[in-house]
């Protein structure tokens, strides 16, 4: 009998360290079939038409009316887009940039100068004077003058007005002249094309009302410069914004991603070299500024990073996740944290068992490494980093709580989140059973009430708001998991969860109407939400079952705790309330 004691040890842990090399390998691979390039339609050249640059870096953004861009960082800018692009698009003179053409004209680039026009008289009369004056003083490096971007849209200045400004300008510059807005609003206002030389138009299938998804997304930008042509027949029309994100929330079927941005442009590149249809591709460089406004989306549809590193060659296949093995490596090294615990604090347990859990943690630790990736790409503000890192530290508590809520001996359950709310106010405090089951019941309180905040967000102002599957992916799954095998004891009062398993269940349903099911981010969080609406009901059902078995005798009072035995996994009566 004491052989076989001693042998316990060795085989359970052979047993675990099989079972997580199994689940790492299998883990791996998985990582490399999602990784893998992508072959994508090659682009007619390695040179880009002409690109839209804006020079902001970290902690630079247009609204600082102190910020003058250094030359420095404009020329080394520069210098990298002259090795891919023959031709800047820009959209103020402003702040540094009226250094543009000169640095452009020893370079070999053309610049397409925007002028920025917006609601206050004076600023637009300095920006036009200041456009006018390097379009004589460079005539040779200004392609053309565009007076104003997107005006229209943002209703800035009516249309007669800004027709004024345009042919104000277009009389006193030896350069052609042009005004550059969303494909509607020439359609709505056609009476600004007698004032142009050409009709700039912008082309964002992503932004469009109804979204169009990248693999009808080139065909849709030719169908809608052909009405464009309809409706000006003869004129040149030239494309001055198309794009996509490489990363972001999806809308609808339009996904962000840097494989199906480098669809697009490939692709519009070639349409366009077939059709013989000038372009200029939106953007130089990615714009963290632009995430305030945004979100995640606006600050990413460069072609290249914010570091000035290409995202994608024009040929070749694509990588859509560059940084993957990295990723894998972290993923994997953070899942042995619950192996180690299984062998040294929990019994034996069959190998499939084993192999269940090493599986289940190599899940878990992928998703908190995807979602702490994606709190690099979504953060701007200080008040954006705390949340994705409180997320990320919700994540990994719920995967450790709960890993040891089913895994212990002890199983210790969940304190009530009515006891918690009641201590938070200061009415009681509360009687804890362990210190692992009053922080199962926090990390679970703070995630319904964090997936209900963020659920109804996404239904009322969801435009520039991203759906963060990955944070919430472990904690639904796991309390999810803890509901179905340590249901919670009877005599809990439960009137909060089952208001917040309400707003989940309603919420997600809710969501997937709104966004469709083609927006599978949408229908993952939506799915997130219906789990802990479903483990909330779990629950209650619970609680129910064993209130009726109870003969009558009646249970402790809302707030009271459950205490759990360490060799049977039903609940004792619970102890009183103070």
């Amino acid at each position: 009998m004491t052989v076989i004691r001693q042998g316990q040890p060795a085989r359970r842990t052979g047993a675990v360290i099989a079972a997580f090399a199994i689940a790492a390998l299998l883990a791996l691979g998985l990582w490399w079939v999602l990784s893998r390039p992508v072959t994508v339609v090659e682009a007619p050249s390695a040179r880009l038409p002409c690109l839209s640059y804006a020079p902001y870096r970290d902690g630079q953004t247009p609204f600082d009316g102190n910020l003058v861009v250094p030359r420095a960082q404009i020329e080394e800018d520069l210098r990298i887009l002259a090795a891919h692009t023959s031709c800047v698009r820009t959209y103020s003179v402003d702040q540094g940039l009226d250094v543009v053409p000169e640095i452009a004209e020893t370079l070999g680039l053309k610049v397409l100068l925007g002028a920025w026009v917006g609601r206050e008289t004076a600023k637009n009369e300095v920006e036009l004077a200041r456009a006018i004056t390097l379009a004589n003083r460079h005539p040779e490096t200004i392609r053309a003058v565009i007076v104003g971007n997107e005006v229209l849209l943002r209703r800035e200045q009516p249309p007669d007005r800004l027709a004024a400004l345009i042919a104000d300008v277009r009389a006193r510059v030896p350069v052609p002249v042009t005004y550059a807005d969303v494909w509607e609003f020439w359609l709505k206002h056609p009476e600004i094309a007698a004032t142009v030389d050409f009709i700039t138009v912008h082309m964002l299938p992503y932004w469009e009302d109804e979204p169009i998804a990248v693999d009808r997304a080139i065909v849709h930008v030719l169908a809608i410069w052909d009405e464009v042509a309809r409706a000006f027949p003869g004129r040149t029309i030239f494309i001055g914004e198309a794009g996509w994100p490489s990363a972001g929330r999806m809308r609808e079927g339009a996904r962000p991603g840097i494989v199906e941005q480098a669809t697009f442009v490939r692709g519009l590149l070639a349409a366009a070299a077939e059709r013989g249809i000038d372009l200029n591709l939106i953007e130089a460089f990615d714009q963290p500024w632009k995430r305030k406004m945004e979100g995640t989306v606006g600050g990413h549809w460069g072609l290249f990073d914010a570091a000035r590193l290409t995202k994608f060659a024009m040929t070749g296949p694509v990588d859509g996740n560059p940084r993957w093995r990295l990723q894998a490596a972290a993923a994997v090294t953070l899942a042995l944290i619950p192996m180690v615990f299984l062998i040294r604090c929990c019994p034996p347990m069959a190998f499939i068992a084993a192999l269940a859990v090493a599986a289940a943690a190599q899940l878990a630790s992928a998703a908190i490494v995807v979602a702490m990736v994606e709190s690099f790409d979504a953060s701007l503000t200080l008040v954006d980093w705390l949340v994705a890192k409180i997320r990320v530290v919700v994540s990994l508590a719920a995967f450790a709580l709960v890993a040891y809520a089913v895994l212990s001996p002890s199983r210790p359950a969940a304190v009530p989140s009515a006891v918690l709310l009641a201590a938070m106010a200061g009415r009681q405090l509360p009687q804890v059973s362990s210190v692992a089951a009053f922080a199962l019941g926090a990390v679970r309180l703070i995630t319904l009430i964090a997936v209900a905040a963020t659920t109804l967000a996404l239904l009322f102002d969801p435009r520039y708001r991203d759906f963060p599957v990955a944070a919430f992916l472990v904690p639904a799954l796991a309390f999810l998991l803890l509901a179905v095998l340590r249901p919670a004891p009877a005599g809990d009062d439960a009137r909060e969860d089952v208001l917040l398993a309400g707003v989940l269940a309603i919420g997600g349903i809710a969501l997937i109407v709104r966004e469709g099911i083609d927006n599978i981010q949408a229908v993952a969080f939506s799915g997130i939400a219906v789990a802990l609406a479903i483990a909330v009901g779990l629950d209650q059902r619970a609680r129910w079952s064993a209130g009726g078995a109870d003969d009558g005798k009646g249970r402790a009072a809302a707030g009271s705790l459950s205490a759990r035995s360490s060799d049977s996994s039903t609940a004792t009566d619970p102890a009183p309330a103070p």
